[in-house]
């Protein structure tokens, strides 16, 4: 008889207790195809900000990498206009050079010119003094 009544007891609680006592308004159920489905998306979906993301950080560094070769490549135009520059430099102290040396040989050439006519003046200075002189010589010995 004891059994019978916890037997009876045992009925009588299934009978009024409930599976859940606590209902969750904010949860939504659906097939376990469609939330596996969800939970994909879901993973794909954050992978795709992730990627997104390392993709932005890509792109900074890209764009500091061109900035870096652009300012290697403006330098590298400064250094070839100053070393134009320099050319042109050196090639109007090479022509003031050449300038300076045709004027330097025509100043010789001058210069030779008139120390032959110098010699040949005092050339002839020297032998009508020498003649002069042996003129008077002579001159005086006959007096």
């Amino acid at each position: 008889m004891k059994h019978l009544i916890i037997l009876i007891g045992i009925i009588l609680l299934g009978i009024k207790a409930e599976a859940q006592t606590y209902r969750d308004t904010g949860s939504v159920c659906m097939p376990i195809d469609i939330a596996k489905q969800v939970a994909s998306d879901l993973i794909v979906g954050d992978s795709a900000k992730a990627m997104l993301s390392l993709t932005e950080i890509e792109l900074d560094l890209t764009k500091q990498k061109l900035s870096f070769k652009d300012s290697l490549i403006l330098n590298s135009k400064l250094k070839e206009l100053n070393l134009i520059e320099q050319l042109r430099n050196e090639k109007g102290q090479k022509e003031g050079y050449i300038s300076l040396y045709e004027n330097t040989k025509l100043q010789y050439a001058d210069l030779s010119k008139q120390f032959k006519r110098y010699k040949v003046k005092k050339t002839f200075t020297d032998i009508l003094f020498t003649s002069g002189l042996i003129v008077l010589t002579g001159l005086l010995i006959y007096k």
